[in-house]
């Protein structure tokens, strides 16, 4: 049977399990792939992680050198649409074969689609998650997620000299493990969440649920991500679009602003629109129209914010009765998260 990245890592002494579960543990909540959120670890390097990834795969892999200064020939070699659409890119052309870098080497469909679209035969390397990213857009002006934009920025230059073994992450970014957590967890029961919730599968279902619950009172729902002192653009749903690309937008989180003042109450905060939109100038960046009331609430992990609702009611002031409703719903979402978090290490036993 074929083992998962995790379970080899911890095998070739790479990392050790409590690492392994932490990495797993921001992976459910921030995204990207267990490689990555190793890398942001500085738990692994660059290169051990790609020559165990080679060794998994079955298949090269591309190194740092391979993505600086590709050639214009190679970049317009398959169509720009395709990358975007599956994150890959080309990094050699000969005259039938086209070397494709890929986060996942074994999906055959997207190499059948671009070998059909350039009529090559597609030779696939394996390559980093933060590369490929980083990659798009510096040749193709394709944006990153925001997820992605700290990483980027941060981490490919540290990637050469990261570390390995057992890490110490900032506890801002990423909840403490004891040992207890590092054991099955015995006292969920179904009767504690309700049937849609439980069904979730992923995270972004996770924000996918609390925007439409928050849309009964709301007229408009984002959803944030937060990593360190960065919120980060995640999802949102409402009335109108936001004047930004909220998927890459990356906000500090300074002392006593709206997402501060949640992340210190750890409860849902109301604000007067008017007075808000004036002291917070980055909420004009999601919406041109002031609501009548803005309301903040996190989700929390552990007494943790790794995710927070921004709310605005156009209308009217919400009422007590239904700011308890929201509440309830992010804690509805937190044991999802939680039980996701289970069903990942789970995956990796």
């Amino acid at each position: 049977m074929k083992k998962n990245l995790g379970q080899l890592l911890v095998e070739k002494g790479l990392i050790g399990e409590k690492t392994l579960a932490e990495a797993l543990q921001r992976q459910v909540i921030f995204g990207g792939r267990l490689g990555t959120n190793l890398l942001e670890m500085g738990a692994v390097k660059e290169e051990e992680l790609m020559q165990l990834l080679a060794f998994q795969y079955h298949v090269p892999y591309a190194n740092p050198d391979h993505f600086r200064d590709i050639p214009p020939h190679v970049l317009e070699s398959v169509p720009r649409e395709l990358l975007a659409k599956h994150g890959i890119i080309p990094i050699s052309v000969e005259a039938k074969r086209i070397t494709l870098a890929m986060r996942d080497p074994q999906l055959l469909d997207v190499i059948d689609e671009v070998s059909f679209q350039t009529g090559k035969t597609i030779q696939p390397v394996i390559a980093s998650e933060l590369r490929i990213v980083q990659a798009l857009e510096h040749f193709y002006e394709i944006k990153r997620e925001a997820r992605y934009i700290a990483a980027t920025r941060e981490v490919l230059a540290e990637m050469s000299e990261a570390g390995k073994g057992e890490v110490t992450p900032d506890e801002t970014e990423i909840i403490d493990l004891t040992e207890d957590d590092l054991e099955p967890a015995e006292t969920l029961h179904s009767s504690q969440i309700n049937e849609a919730l439980f069904n979730i599968r992923n995270r972004d279902e996770v924000a996918q649920t609390i925007i439409r619950s928050g849309l009964v009172l709301l007229d408009d729902v984002f959803m944030f991500m937060i990593k360190g002192d960065e919120a980060l653009g995640w999802m949102s749903g409402g009335s109108a679009k936001p004047i930004v690309d909220f998927g890459s937008l990356s906000l500090p989180i300074t002392r006593g602003n709206a997402i501060d003042s949640a992340r210190r109450s750890l409860t849902l905060e109301r604000f007067h629109g008017v007075d808000m939109f004036e002291s917070n100038p980055w909420l004009k960046e999601l919406s041109l129209k002031v609501p009548k009331e803005v309301i903040i609430c996190p989700l929390m992990l552990k007494k943790h914010m790794v995710s927070v609702l921004v709310g605005f009611s156009f209308k009217k002031p919400i009422s007590d009765e239904e700011a308890e409703f929201l509440v309830r719903i992010m804690r509805k979402a937190s044991v999802v998260f939680e039980i996701l978090i289970m069903k990942s290490r789970i995956v990796m036993l």
